[in-house]
């Protein structure tokens, strides 16, 4: 697996193939409206050979396909009728109480062989360590309930059953929005930095397999 990848975009066309089954777990958030080439749930539909997708809340009627292919479960305790060859878990475990069950759904999902990816927020990201100086704690969305960085996610990964753990790094998210001023002039840095090290990258990519 590459070190860096730019964007989501990059990241399904690099790692999933147009035969995969796809499990999108936490499908219609992301900021993103389901109409949109942007919305990483359509980038994974083109990309791979059938999607399906959890998520606790959505709209049936926006769906874009076949509505048994999406259900209204939990990360944590959901159950579906098939394996699969990927399960994408796209900046969501951060968002989780109890990250362990999750994982050890996904284990019950996985096909032999079969490949967790996810992204989530890189602690150390430059943008993190800057507001870390000029605001005593840097900004975080409400609903998160933890970090990650490169060895915590190891560590929990290998406790939950995952073997062999590749980590990578993403410089932007795929969400439509406006950067602020200070972001615009942090993202010259990582241009800068990203040259030498990916490490302190916006985002964390991790692609897992089982024991």
């Amino acid at each position: 697996m590459k070190t860096s990848f730019y964007d989501k975009k990059e990241l399904i066309s690099g790692l999933i193939s147009s035969s995969d089954v796809v499990l999108d777990v936490g499908f219609w958030g992301q900021g993103v409206s389901p109409e949109s080439p942007h919305w990483v749930h359509n980038m994974l539909r083109t990309q791979a050979g059938e999607v399906w997708g959890i998520d606790i809340e959505y709209e049936e009627s926006r769906l874009p396909e076949d509505a048994s292919r999406y259900r209204r479960m939990s990360a944590e305790s959901f159950a579906l009728p098939i394996q699969f060859d990927v399960i994408f878990a796209g900046d969501l475990i951060e968002h989780l109480p109890n990250p362990g069950l999750f994982l050890d759904r996904v284990r019950a999902h996985l096909k032999p062989g079969g490949r967790l990816i996810l992204t989530t927020p890189n602690c150390f990201n430059l943008f993190s360590i800057a507001e870390k100086f000029s605001k005593g704690e840097p900004s975080v969305n409400r609903d998160h309930t933890c970090y990650f960085n490169e060895r915590t996610l190891r560590q929990l990964l290998g406790k939950c059953g995952f073997d062999n753990v590749e980590h990578a790094f993403m410089w932007r998210l795929d969400v439509e929005y406006t950067e602020s001023w200070k972001k615009k002039i942090l993202n010259v840095f990582y241009l800068l930095i990203g040259t030498f090290t990916p490490r302190f990258l916006e985002t964390l990519v991790v692609v897992a397999t089982m024991k």
